[in-house]
C-alpha cells in the first residue's frame, strides 16, 4: 500500500490468459507499466507460466499481483476441478516464486467449488466491471474507446495480455488514466484502499463496492 492515496481515483488493470506464447506482447505490457511506474494483476494460466518463467519472474519481481485463471482454461462453470485451479497456483509458484493471491474464473463463470478451493489457497475471486473487449474487437482504438468510457473510480478492467492490439492500447491508456488522476493499482490494493480491509478468500469482486 505504500505510495497509495486512499482519497484519489484508482482503477484495477487485469491481465488474463498469458503469458503470451513467446512472451513478446507481456513484455511491452510489462515495459509500459514499469515506464509509468505503475502495477497491475495478471490472471495467468498454470501451462503458460510454465513456457515463459522470464515473464512470470519480471510480473513478481516488479510488485505486480499474480493471480490464478486456472492451469489451461480447458475448463468452465461446473467442470473447472480443484486441481484446475490448484495446479496452476503450484506451477506458477514454482516458476517466479509467488504463489497467486487472486483468481479469476474462465469466462466469469463461478462455481461454489471454485470459491471453496479458492478460499482454502487464501485468494479473493474478481470479476469485472469494464470490459475492454479486446478479445473481440482485437482493435487498439476500439480497446481504448471502451475503457475509457467505461471506466470509473474503482472498476475492474478486464484485458488480455495475449494480443499485440492490447498492448498498444496499454501504451495509450496508463499514461491517459494518469493524466486524468487515477492511480493504477492491483485488485487487492483496491480493494485494501477502498473498504479499509483485505480482499476476503472465496469472496467474488466486481469493482470495489459490489462483491458476492
Amino acid at each position: 500500500m505504500d505510495g497509495i492515496d486512499v482519497n484519489a481515483p484508482m482503477v484495477a488493470m487485469t491481465f488474463d490468459d498469458g503469458p503470451d506464447v513467446g512472451g513478446e506482447i507481456t513484455e511491452r505490457i510489462l515495459d509500459t507499466l514499469e515506464k509509468y511506474g505503475c502495477l497491475a494483476t495478471f490472471f495467468q494460466l498454470g501451462d503458460r507460466a510454465e513456457l515463459q518463467p522470464d515473464q512470470m519472474k519480471r510480473m513478481a519481481d516488479a510488485g505486480h499481483e499474480i493471480g490464478c485463471h486456472t492451469y489451461n482454461h480447458e475448463h468452465y462453470g461446473d467442470e473447472v476441478t480443484a486441481a484446475d485451479i490448484t495446479d496452476a497456483d503450484d506451477s506458477i509458484e514454482e516458476v517466479c516464486g509467488v504463489r497467486p493471491t487472486a483468481f479469476r474464473s474462465p469466462g466469469g463463470m463461478t462455481t461454489d467449488l471454485i470459491r471453496e478451493t479458492c478460499a482454502n489457497e487464501d485468494m479473493a475471486l474478481y470479476y469485472w466491471s469494464v470490459d475492454s473487449r479486446d478479445w473481440e474487437s482485437r482493435d487498439a482504438g476500439s480497446i481504448i474507446n471502451m475503457v475509457e468510457s467505461y471506466s470509473f473510480d474503482g472498476g475492474i478492467i478486464l484485458l488480455h495480455n495475449i494480443y499485440d492490439s492490447t498492448a498498444e492500447a496499454v501504451e495509450t491508456l496508463v499514461p491517459w488514466f494518469l493524466s486524468e488522476g487515477y492511480q493504477l493499482v492491483t485488485v487487492s490494493q483496491m480493494i485494501q484502499a477502498k473498504t479499509g480491509e483485505p480482499p476476503i478468500p472465496g469472496m467474488q469482486y466486481y469493482d470495489y463496492e459490489t462483491w458476492d
